[in-house]
């Protein structure tokens, strides 16, 4: 297998328990040197979690029980808090969706970039300063010589997201974990952060986890998407692919949701029926179930694996031959 195809980061069978119920079961995907994965699904379907996962920051109430977040072969789930402290911000990198809560509105943005700097490199103030600076023109910041000095209140929703991104990326990171980070911007904004990031990947190789619950971000940004749904990977594929031919009931009503050009006008917009389940009423098979329209009693007693479609496509389904009939209905 060649270099470029190699796994970078490889997630294993991650499982995470709050109050005795597993709100993230068995997920599994790997990314490679310089791809974007999109984690997709909607609000409380572990996306998160999952992203916190691989830094070692779940919140107290949560707790992994099961799985590896491998680095290169390394494993970061069973570092000490030490070693991760090492390894965040210089091997893996997070964006936080909002940035008026990550900043420190009390500190100046370029000491905040210049500390983030100093944390895994000895050298001066001043250096640190010089660093700082050319991370926000790498950024797209104008004026940086200025900006350096401004308070994050100061500066727009999009150019304090800019200034998560060089924190975020001031070190080198092999892996960036961007959860959400487009969500509280408008749609300009938004595009010209995508830009960003896109242009980063192509010119550092970073490879970057993309969460977000917005398919029109995943169509712009991605290589590959993984759709979480209840706490497990429900289909996984190349982005193309799963736009052109999803194998998952989720995946194909979640497209058929999202509002296009050429709907008649005042049309009802697709919706998917009924509401996920809360943790403590999964059951035993697909967690799709009770929403499905192709659900038998096979898919509510028990649990489908992930069927290889080809091509690096796989599907978490009992009836996948007929999911194409919930595309046909949708047109």
């Amino acid at each position: 297998m060649g270099e470029e195809t190699t796994p970078l980061l490889t997630v294993d069978n991650l499982t995470i328990e709050i109050a005795g119920a597993n709100v993230v079961d068995g997920v599994s995907f790997t990314v490679a040197r310089g791809e974007v994965l999109a984690l997709v699904g909607e609000s409380g379907c572990g996306k998160s979690l999952t992203s916190y996962a691989m830094l070692g920051l779940l919140p107290p109430a949560a707790r992994r029980i099961a799985g590896r977040i491998l680095l290169e072969g390394t494993d970061l789930a069973a570092m000490s808090e030490r070693q991760l402290r090492k390894a965040r911000g210089k091997d893996i990198s997070i964006i936080f969706q909002e940035p008026s809560a990550s900043l420190d509105p009390l500190t100046t943005v370029g000491s905040q970039i210049a500390s983030a700097f100093r944390q895994h490199h000895a050298v001066s103030g001043t250096e640190a300063f010089a660093r700082a600076r050319d991370m926000l023109v790498a950024v797209g910041i104008p004026d940086a010589d200025h900006r350096l000095h401004q308070y994050p209140f100061e500066l727009s929703g999009g150019m304090c997201q800019r200034i998560m991104i060089a924190i975020a990326l001031i070190c080198g990171p092999r892996v960036l974990v961007a959860d959400e980070p487009t969500t509280a911007l408008d749609v300009t904004i938004q595009a010209q952060i995508l830009d960003l990031m896109k242009q980063l990947v192509a010119t550092s190789g970073t490879s970057i986890v993309f969460i977000t619950h917005d398919m029109g971000v995943v169509a712009d940004i991605a290589d590959h998407v993984a759709v979480m749904y209840a706490g497990r990977i429900a289909e996984i594929a190349p982005v193309r692919d799963l736009f052109a031919r999803p194998a998952h009931p989720y995946t194909a009503l979640l497209l058929a949701s999202v509002p296009r050009l050429d709907i008649t006008p005042k049309a009802n917009l697709a919706t998917i029926e009924g509401s996920v389940p809360f943790p403590n009423e999964f059951g035993y098979g697909c967690r799709f179930a009770s929403r499905c329209p192709l659900a038998t009693d096979r898919c509510r007693a028990e649990q489908p694996p992930l069927f290889e479609q080809g091509g690096g496509h796989r599907s978490a389904c009992w009836h996948i031959n007929r999911v194409h009939e919930l595309k046909e209905n949708a047109a």
